[in-house]
């Protein structure tokens, strides 16, 4: 009876050791990764960073940055790569991936990239999507019924009731593509875009410089209908502000992916940065990033809570309804757009 006691407890003891060595399979071992700063920094280093450094043992280097300053340091350092692994949005993959900076990715490596949607594989496999993000139109339920059409942004009812994004922000692209495309062109022809945005002049209550502003506007119904990204407004809207949102669009949603790449020539272990990869693309970190940041999952499998899941792309039935745009190209047309709106919308 002793020795098959001793015996079962000697197993123990290897299964704890054996387990023991599993989590701390990357001790000893150090990367360095950049992403971007604020709420997204700070759900990141929650979702990705500590767990996997308490899962692994391994030692995570941040730095951050917007995905410009990511380009911009990748560049620099081109010679001598310091950083491992990037997360950044999809037009930051291309680009670099164009630049030979990027070394492309072994699904094989990623577990979990087995189920994340075809569609979030950037740039031919040089990046792969970790969430995405939205713009589409929000408005005051209380106000107005939802709507169904970019269209409607210029309804004669909704004179001076339109909260419009700015130009300097994505958004401000965006909408002047589908303003473009409502009047019979394109990102390839956007002559037709400045006499539609024309006569959306008299409809904009406000371009967005503070979400809190609007907020307040929508909420009180001095303006009725916004163009944005919904999580800027999530604070509010958890308060209780009426403002809605909807993906539910004849022409559809823009949709960005946020995406993690390595760096070609990046000096920490390769097993190390794929194991922190995979951890971003877990149904764990994914859910983690929908109830925090309301930005939609990659992976299939995982679990949006209810609550937050209307205020995201979570599907991928929702997902293939994203208009398609080609991001290296709306890149090179940013200062002629820019340019162009200045002159059209400030007269």
């Amino acid at each position: 009876m002793k020795s098959v006691r001793f015996l079962m407890m000697a197993f123990g003891a290897f299964l704890l050791t054996a387990g023991a060595v599993q989590a701390g399979k990357f001790d000893g071992q150090t990367i360095r990764v950049q992403f971007w700063g604020g709420s997204d920094g700070l759900v990141l280093r929650k979702y990705v960073v500590e767990r996997f450094e308490r899962e692994t043992g391994a030692k995570v280097v941040v730095e951050e940055g917007n995905t410009s300053g990511s380009i911009a340091k990748v560049r620099a350092q081109m010679a001598d790569p310091q950083l491992d692994v990037i997360f950044l949005d999809d037009i930051g993959v291309l680009t670099l991936r164009n630049e030979g900076a990027l070394e492309k990715l072994d699904l094989s490596r990623m577990p979990n990239a087995t189920d994340v949607h075809p569609a979030y594989r950037v740039g031919e496999g040089y990046g792969i999507g970790i969430f995405n993000y939205i713009t589409t139109i929000l408005y005051n339920p209380d106000k107005i019924k939802a709507p169904t059409s970019w269209a409607d942004l210029w309804k004669p009812e909704f004179k001076g009731k339109v909260l419009s994004p700015k130009i300097t922000d994505t958004q401000g692209l965006l909408i002047t593509i589908m303003a473009a495309q409502l009047n019979g062109g394109s990102l390839d022809n956007l002559d037709p875009a400045w006499a539609k945005l024309a006569a959306l002049r008299p409809n904009i209550f406000a371009f967005i410089e503070n979400r809190a502003l609007a907020a307040e506007a929508l909420n009180s119904g001095e303006a009725v209908i916004a163009v944005d990204i919904p999580y800027y407004f999530k604070p509010h809207i958890e308060r209780g502000y009426k403002i809605a949102m909807t993906t539910d669009l004849k022409e559809g949603f823009f949709s960005i992916t946020g995406s993690a790449a390595l760096v070609k020539g990046g000096k920490g272990n390769k097993d190390v940065a794929y194991a922190f990869i995979d951890q971003a693309l877990s149904p764990s970190a994914q859910a983690g990033f929908a109830t925090d940041l309301w930005y939609g999952p990659t992976n299939v499998k995982t679990q949006v809570p209810a609550n937050v899941a209307k205020f995201m792309v979570h599907t991928v039935q929702q997902f293939e309804k994203a208009i398609k745009v080609d991001r290296l190209k709306l890149l090179e047309k940013r200062q002629h757009i820019i340019d162009k709106w200045n002159q059209t919308m400030t007269r």
